[in-house]
């Protein structure tokens, strides 16, 4: 296998990964947020509204929002930087690395938007 071929796969591949390691963790948050909830409750111990609140909290969808926002643009600003770098040997491969960074970064600039539009909601 060639650098032709190994640098688009290992692109992608990176981009699948990260998105994968979102999900992940943020599937093992909420499942450790329900076991906490099942365990107090096996054990006789009473659960509280302000427990349950503050475990709502780790999955609270407004919060996560701008995390996967900020995640996203993070994401998008190293691909740019890595076809800065290809442009210095061919100028004419910036502009679709400047396509491929853009799908995370503007789907990172909507979790934003969400999340401004989320706080403005929860504030009234």
């Amino acid at each position: 296998m060639g650098v032709e071929i190994i640098v688009p796969v290992s692109l992608f591949a990176s981009i699948v990964i990260v998105v994968w390691l979102i999900r992940h963790f943020s599937f093992k948050k909420r499942e450790a947020a329900h076991e906490t909830i099942r365990h107090a409750i096996s054990n006789g111990q009473p659960v509280s509204s302000d427990l349950i609140q503050d475990l709502s909290a780790i999955t609270d969808p407004v919060r996560a929002d701008l995390r996967r926002g900020v995640l996203l643009i993070a994401l998008a600003l190293p691909i740019l930087v890595f076809g800065g770098m290809i442009a210095m040997e061919n100028e004419e491969s910036f502009m679709p690395v400047i396509g491929v960074a853009s799908f995370p970064g503007i789907l990172g600039l909507a979790y934003i938007g969400l999340w401004a539009f989320g706080n403005a909601a929860s504030k009234r």
